[in-house]
Parts: C-alpha cells; sequence; structure tokens
C-alpha cells in the first residue's frame, strides 16, 4: 500500500471515532440477493484466504427487538478482516472516476488537480470501497461458512478495531439462520376433509335472501316485528347526561337484522306508530366507542312508523332485472355459483385444517428478524385495510408490532414448513393445473376467457396461481398421508350464516 495513498485516504479522526462507537455500518452489498447457499452448519470452520480471514462463531446474543427471546438459539457471527491495501485501490479507483466529471471553479471539466478531488472526494470514495470490500468479506465468509441466513446482516466494528489508519480493518456481521425443519410424523395427523352438498333447499333459501334485498315496505298498523323497518326517534343519557351519538330522528333500521344493539333491537319489537318505551342499555365492554363500552345508558324511544316487507314475485321479471332472461336461468346460475363459492370455503376449511395440525407439530425456533419483519407487513397491511375503508390513517400512531406477534409467528412458522414439505416432496404445479384453476377462477366473470387469459399471459399473475396450486397439491399430499375423514359441515355455518356449536 503506498504511503501517500494511506496518509490521505484513511479514515478521518471523526469517522474512525463513528467505527469505535459502532455507529458506522456499511450498507450496499445486502441490498441484493448474494448468499446462495443450501445447507447450514452449527460452526463454520476457519477460512482464511489473502484478503479475509473467518471466524464463524455460535452467539447467544439477543437481535434488538420487542419481539425477541431472551436467549436466541438462531443467532450467529462472522468475523472479518478488510484488506487496507483493497481499500485504498478501491477509493483510488473511485477518485479517478470523480476525477473525470467534478466540476470546481477555476478548472475545467475533468482537468482538476488530483488533490482537490481528493480533499472534496475522499471520505465519500473512502466509505463506498469500503463497504464493497466489507461486502465481499461477509458475503464469503457467510458463503463458506455454509450458513443459510435469515434477514439482513448487521455489520459493526470488531472490538479490536485498529485505528491507526493502516492495519487491516476488522468486523463483526451479526445475523440469524434458517433453522432446520424436521418433517412431521404424517401417519400421526388426525386430519378431515370437509365436505357440503348444495340441495335446492340452499337454492331456495338464497333466491329468498335476493327477494328480501330487493324488498319495498309499505306502512302497517300492527305492533312491529321481526323484518319489519320501524322509524324512530330516540334519545339516550348517562347518568343523566346526553352523550354524543345517543341521539336521533327519524332513524330508520330493519328490526332483527342485527343493525342495532341487542337491548335496542328488542325494545323497538312489539310497539305500534305513536308507542313510547323506556329502557336501559348496556354497552358491550368492546363497544367502537371507547367512551361508552361497558357503560349503562337510559334510553326513551318512540316509534313514528312500522312498515312491513313486500317481497317481489319471483318470476321472470325479477330475473330479467337482474340482467338474466328466466327465473329457471336465474336458479341455475345460483345454484352454480354456490357451488364455486361452497367448494372455495370447504377448500380454505380443510386447508386450514391440515395447516393447524401440521404447525402443533412444528417445534423449532424462528429468527427473530423474520417475525419482526412480518408483524410489520401485517402491520402495514391492517394499515393499508383501514384506508381502504376510508379511514384517515395518516395521523394514526404505529401499532405495537407485539400486538401482531401471535400472528406473524404463525405465518413465519407455517412458510418455513411448508416451503420444507413442497422442498422434501417435490410438490409442483402442472401448466393444465394452472389453466383448470385460472380458468375456476374466472368462472364467476361475465366474461370467463378474457378473464382466463388475463390471468395466464402476465407473468407475475402466473406465479401467484402457480403457488396457489402447489400448495393445494401440497394439502393433497398430506391428506393422503395422514389419518384423514371426510366431515359434513352445515351450510349456514361454512357460509358464515350461523355460528359453529
Amino acid at each position: 500500500m503506498g504511503s501517500a495513498v494511506s496518509r490521505r485516504c484513511r479514515l478521518p479522526p471523526e469517522f474512525l471515532g463513528r467505527i469505535r462507537a459502532g455507529i458506522f455500518r456499511p450498507y450496499p452489498f445486502w441490498s441484493r440477493p448474494l448468499f446462495k447457499v443450501s445447507k447450514m452448519t452449527e460452526k463454520a470452520e476457519e477460512v482464511k484466504n489473502e484478503e479475509t480471514e473467518v471466524k464463524a462463531t455460535k452467539s447467544s446474543e439477543v437481535t434488538d427487538s420487542s419481539l425477541t427471546a431472551p436467549v436466541n438459539p438462531l443467532a450467529r457471527s462472522v468475523e472479518v478482516t478488510v484488506s487496507q491495501d483493497a481499500v485504498s485501490a478501491g477509493t483510488e479507483s473511485r477518485l479517478k472516476g470523480y476525477a473525470k466529471k467534478a466540476r470546481v471553479d477555476g478548472f475545467r471539466r475533468g482537468h482538476v488537480p488530483m488533490n482537490i478531488v481528493r480533499s472534496l472526494y475522499g471520505q465519500e470514495a473512502y466509505s463506498e470501497a469500503l463497504n464493497e470490500e466489507i461486502g465481499k468479506a461477509v458475503e464469503k465468509a457467510i458463503t463458506e461458512g455454509g450458513f443459510r441466513i435469515a434477514g439482513t446482516p448487521e455489520v459493526v466494528p470488531a472490538k479490536d478495531m485498529p485505528t491507526d489508519g493502516k492495519s487491516d480493518l476488522k468486523f463483526e456481521a451479526h445475523f440469524e439462520v434458517i433453522p432446520e425443519v424436521e418433517t412431521p410424523d404424517f401417519a400421526n395427523l388426525e386430519l378431515h376433509r370437509f365436505v357440503c352438498d348444495v340441495t335446492d333447499k340452499e337454492v331456495t333459501d338464497t333466491l329468498n335472501v335476493m327477494l328480501k334485498q330487493r324488498a319495498t315496505y309499505k306502512d302497517v298498523e300492527r305492533a312491529s316485528q321481526k323484518d319489519d323497518e320501524v322509524t324512530v326517534d330516540f334519545e339516550g343519557k348517562i347518568d343523566g347526561v346526553a352523550f354524543d351519538g345517543g341521539t336521533a330522528k327519524d332513524y330508520a333500521f330493519i328490526v332483527g337484522a342485527g343493525q342495532m344493539l341487542p337491548e335496542f333491537d328488542a325494545a323497538a319489537t312489539g310497539l305500534k306508530a305513536g308507542e313510547t318505551k323506556e329502557f336501559k342499555l348496556t354497552f358491550p365492554v368492546d363497544y367502537g366507542a371507547k367512551n361508552l363500552a361497558g357503560k349503562i345508558a337510559d334510553f326513551t324511544l318512540t316509534v313514528k312508523k312500522v312498515q312491513e316487507p313486500v317481497l317481489p314475485a319471483l318470476d321472470d321479471k325479477f330475473a330479467e332485472s337482474l340482467g338474466i332472461k328466466s327465473v329457471d336461468q336465474l336458479k341455475k346460475e345460483v345454484e352454480t355459483n354456490l357451488k364455486r363459492e361452497v367448494k372455495s370455503r370447504l377448500t380454505a376449511r380443510t386447508k386450514e385444517g391440515v395447516f393447524n395440525a401440521l404447525i402443533e407439530q412444528a417445534k423449532f425456533a424462528l429468527p427473530v428478524v423474520m417475525v419482526r419483519d412480518e408483524a410489520a407487513r401485517i402491520g402495514n397491511e391492517y394499515r393499508e385495510t383501514l384506508a381502504a375503508r376510508g379511514l384517515d390513517v395518516k395521523n394514526m400512531p404505529n401499532l405495537d408490532p407485539q400486538v401482531f406477534a401471535p400472528q406473524a409467528e404463525r405465518r413465519v412458522r407455517l412458510g418455513l414448513l411448508v416451503s420444507k414439505l413442497i422442498a422434501d416432496n417435490k410438490i409442483k404445479a402442472e401448466p393444465e393445473q394452472v389453466k383448470a384453476f385460472a380458468a375456476e377462477m374466472a368462472s364467476a366473470y361475465e366474461k370467463p376467457e378474457e378473464v382466463t387469459e388475463w390471468y395466464l399471459k402476465d407473468q407475475n399473475r402466473y406465479a401467484e396461481l402457480s403457488a396457489a396450486v402447489i400448495e393445494n397439491n401440497l394439502v393433497d399430499f398430506v391428506l393422503g398421508k395422514g389419518k384423514t375423514s371426510d366431515e359434513a359441515i352445515d351450510f349456514d355455518v361454512l357460509m358464515g350464516r350461523k355460528a359453529e356449536a
């Protein structure tokens, strides 16, 4: 290493101070996929070459996160030594590049003296060169060590980092490894393949729901009952004081439709127009308005109008109002749609049962970084869902990742397990399966052929379909290996219309 280069390009004192304090963290090398390793070792053998010395050790250091366990069995670290010669050579190469583009008053472009270029860009060039060499060294260490890393390594200066500006630099890379995932004992898995038939009753019930959705209402003089629409005035008070949202005029709702709290619904039932009723209502402890949750309110309710539903006739005219030629065709389409929806829900429920059974046997440590990142991803999904519903999330405080930890742990555990099973059992998606799946997805649309083509012609959409098919094939594989029995499920339970017993 030339002395002139070492004097001018070594880290300035304040930068060395940052290294000693552990503030400086090189970054570029892990912004791209570098670690193409297939096996993992508990402890890597020492690797030496002309520029890099590697020492791999098992570490019990805990990663900085609220989701971290007291001792992390997946934590590892490697120590690397970076040659000052290589860093200096990289610095000089970059400075030459800066010299060609530098614009300095009083000099033509490309003719700025090197000492000025070095004074302006020396620190930046050195940092870039150092980052590149650290990246090479850490990548080499991880590859040679046989580690399958999870997440992004954290690179920090070693405790014995030289500060003389001449000696080679030492760094430590801390990371977690992907755990070894053992294959579950399929033979001992108690599994269920859920089944449900679509009969004429389900078709008729669905048609009746459609008729109710298009009902008109007429005034009646009798007392209100279930399915009637009532128009009311009401006033609520807590400890004698009215509260926001507790008073309304000419408020209409359907009795027994679950639009109001049960006590309110019950109070409005059995009253004629012009009748008034006073009652107490206890707000649920998990009520959306926190200032009302768990409190008891005194309500006064006056019914102003009672209307009963008038259903349209189930005939060709009704079918035509839905864009369908005849009532017979409507019934066929309802049956087809119900069967498609039932099949989808049965598949999802069976898959969930299989995955739950697999997770019960999947006892392995999880990389903290993967759980943390997944929790953050779930939090972002939650915010996006709220935003899609029209809520203002810009000023919403960030949620504690710990809230999403159980869900994140499940996702990570399941993801690692499924990946292992797919690889070990060579589960794949045949092109014909992907095409059939695309056609099934498209069958709910008006022009299924066009939608099928839309799914298949895009590489990303095709990949998503293929992943779904592979997952379904894995479920079928596990069902074939375990103790599997068919289990009938009630139609209304499956469709979410009725709670499970």
